[in-house]
């Protein structure tokens, strides 16, 4: 079986899926969960596909609706929280909101932050390359930035995953006709600025690897 055959099955799949989600035959918890799964093995399907190899578009469909069920479940978590769908979304926004806050904080401090790394590390290089310094004075900065570079690398992890939930969170919403336009703008804002937060995040890690790798000795 082809690529192109396999990620049609898939596509099929996902289409059944989001087909029996849609035909009012399951709660609204289910069908959040249904709907995520389907999404998820398009888009599973897609990088399957993009991947290339016999079993690509077949394992990138598994793989897809397995996350997409995942996110779709924590949405499901989340409404049963609220007891209307305006307060779920409205409790959504204020989540993502507080979630981009800390985020902001956090990548304006990161920056500064290499920034005052990467002057510390040409100074020592500078000695060490003057014979005023050992090689081995680079372990303890190491040490630092490892640390440093753990601590954003699960922070960007928290908030790619986040970012997913929102996204079905908005789908969700979009697709059940409950939202006001207001509300599925602002909330349409806050992916965005999260999506820039996940940037700038993904941005300093990779200097910070960059930096760890300098200190490699």
């Amino acid at each position: 079986m082809n690529t192109a055959t396999r990620t049609s099955i898939a596509a099929l799949m996902a289409a059944s899926l989001a087909g029996c989600a849609s035909n009012g035959t399951m709660d609204d918890q289910t069908q959040t969960k249904v709907e995520g799964t389907a999404i998820g093995a398009l888009v599973g399907a897609a990088l399957g596909a993009a991947i290339g190899g016999r079993d690509g578009a077949a394992i990138g469909a598994a793989v897809g609706a397995g996350a997409g069920f995942i996110a779709g479940n924590e949405v499901a978590k989340r409404k049963a929280k609220y007891a209307s769908n305006e307060d779920f979304l409205n409790g959504e926004i204020q989540y993502v909101a507080e979630y981009n806050k800390s985020a902001s904080d956090y990548n304006r401090k990161l920056a500064k932050d290499i920034r005052s790394l990467e002057r510390s590390v040409a100074s020592l290089e500078k000695k060490i390359r003057q014979g005023k310094a050992q090689k081995s004075s680079l372990t303890a900065k190491r040490s630092e930035v490892q640390k440093r570079l753990k601590k954003s690398k699960s922070l960007l992890a928290d908030l790619k995953k986040e970012h997913e939930v929102n996204v079905a969170v908005l789908d969700d919403q979009r697709k059940s006709g409950k939202a006001s336009k207001s509300q599925l703008k602002r909330m349409e804002k806050e992916i965005a600025l999260l999506q820039k937060n996940i940037n700038a995040l993904r941005k300093s890690t990779q200097q910070l690897a960059q930096i760890d790798q300098r200190l490699s000795v």
